[in-house]
């Protein structure tokens, strides 16, 4: 097998065409060349005894051209450690399809901003601290079996509200008052006790 250099002068699919002092070859990149090499990349070039020629590395790239990691099948990276992605202006994950499984997860982030067609969320348990939460929404409905709410303060201003409960409703206040502008109706199908 014989090892030499040459630059990338041209591709075509899967196929590379480099060239040395000597001549132009047609090369394809070995399994084991992980960064995808680009045009005018200097590579270093294997050639058995048939001809085959293979690219086995990239060995130089101009500054500013981006470096890309490329299999033709699946890539599973393992460590037996802490496996760490550091980028000094960011992180981009562009795919179809994310799965992400964990026994634990921990998220830092100072600004979160999220855009999407549907969100789901399953859980057992749901805590959450905050200072203060907007929402926007057309509409929100909930589905709830059991709801308990502690409130220091609450002022709430609505435009109509209707409450419909199917067994007992009761109020319980130090004090209590209800301000109607125009008409205020008390029925009951039975009877009503005040006092």
């Amino acid at each position: 097998v014989r090892l030499r250099s040459a630059q990338v002068q041209r591709i075509s699919g899967t196929t590379y065409f480099v060239a040395d002092a000597c001549s132009l070859v047609r090369a394809e990149r070995a399994a084991d060349c992980l960064l995808q090499p680009e045009q005018d990349d200097l590579v270093l070039i294997s050639e058995d005894s048939m001809g085959n020629v293979s690219i086995l590395t990239v060995l130089e790239r101009k500054l500013g051209q981006p470096a890309m990691v490329s299999v033709n099948g699946d890539l599973l990276i393992k460590g037996q450690g802490d496996l760490a992605f550091k980028g000094s202006r960011g992180l981009n994950l562009l795919t179809p399809k994310i799965l992400l499984k964990a026994d634990r997860s921990k998220m830092k982030i100072n600004d979160l901003a999220f855009t999407g067609q549907l969100l789901t969320a399953c859980g057992r348990q749901l805590h959450s601290i905050y200072q203060t939460v907007d929402i926007e929404a057309k509409a929100i409905v909930e589905r709830i079996s059991r709801l308990y709410r502690r409130i220091k303060d609450e002022d709430a201003r609505l435009g109509r509200l209707h409450c419909r409960v199917q067994a007992e409703y009761s109020i319980h206040a130090q004090d209590a008052s209800i301000d109607a502008e125009n008409t205020m109706h008390l029925k009951s199908n039975k009877k009503i006790e005040l006092g």
